[in-house]
């Protein structure tokens, strides 16, 4: 299950990121976004540890 769900997290980023999109407001508010409904499919979407464990992940390697 943890593959599918950093599967399903990794494509979503690639997707919506642009150069740069750290140091913008909508650039960070649209990978949230994405990072929520990825994590809603599993039913973590509600585990705020969890979801700032990979927002921090994903704002540093992505």
């Amino acid at each position: 299950m943890v593959e599918r769900v950093v599967a399903d997290i990794d494509e979503i980023v690639r997707l919506i990121r642009f150069p740069g999109w750290q140091q913008t407001a909508a650039g960070e508010r649209e990978v949230k976004k994405a990072l929520r409904k990825s994590l809603l499919k599993y039913q973590l979407h509600q585990d705020a540890d969890f979801f700032e464990c990979a927002y921090g992940y994903i704002r540093q390697y992505y």
